[in-house]
């Protein structure tokens, strides 16, 4: 069984992402950080003639997250929602849909999916807006969303702050056998 964690901040070792290295320490896991890759924002075709999609790193990585059966997304909550570098990854789900709609949710429903979330302006009460967009994305997709986390930090390092946050890292942990 694999986990895949992807990672939306553009902040190298931000507080989401040490907050995701945390919940998978010691667990083999794939790495993916977007900010690494080119992922151009979904070119809408569903009511006009297809054109090409964009030849970037989409597919390269979708197809990593998908042999995978527990996902983690780490984002930094940003304007209350996802970071642009997640939102924009999961908008070209779209694509994929359009591609192999029946073939992309059949692999989506075999998921586990966790949420982590950080920011700094009261992340556990207007961080449920983020959460609340995960469930519908897990929702349509058949994946089950096993549960999330929400921290709060600003500075590198924050989080470390967050005892809330550690603890239910350390509550899962406990229970999870990925």
């Amino acid at each position: 069984m694999g986990i895949a964690v992807i990672y939306g901040s553009s902040r190298h070792n931000g507080n989401s992402e040490q907050l995701a290295d945390l919940l998978v320490e010691g667990f083999e896991a794939d790495k993916i950080r977007l900010s690494e890759y080119i992922i151009e924002p979904i070119r809408d075709y569903r009511h006009g003639e297809k054109g090409p999609y964009p030849d970037d790193d989409y597919h390269h990585v979708i197809e990593r997250v998908l042999v995978q059966d527990v996902l983690v997304f780490a984002t930094p909550i940003y304007w209350y929602g996802a970071s642009g570098l997640t939102k924009t990854f999961i908008d070209r789900w779209s694509q994929s849909l359009r591609e192999d709609r029946a073939g992309f949710l059949t692999k989506f429903a075999t998921k586990t999916a966790w949420l982590i979330g950080v920011g700094d302006d009261e992340p556990r009460i207007k961080g449920n807006a983020l959460v609340q967009q995960f469930q519908h994305i897990f929702d349509f997709t058949g994946t089950k969303f096993a549960g999330h986390i929400l921290g709060q930090g600003n500075k590198p390092g924050d989080i470390a702050q967050d005892a809330e946050a550690l603890a239910k890292v350390r509550d899962i942990r406990a229970k999870w056998r990925p």
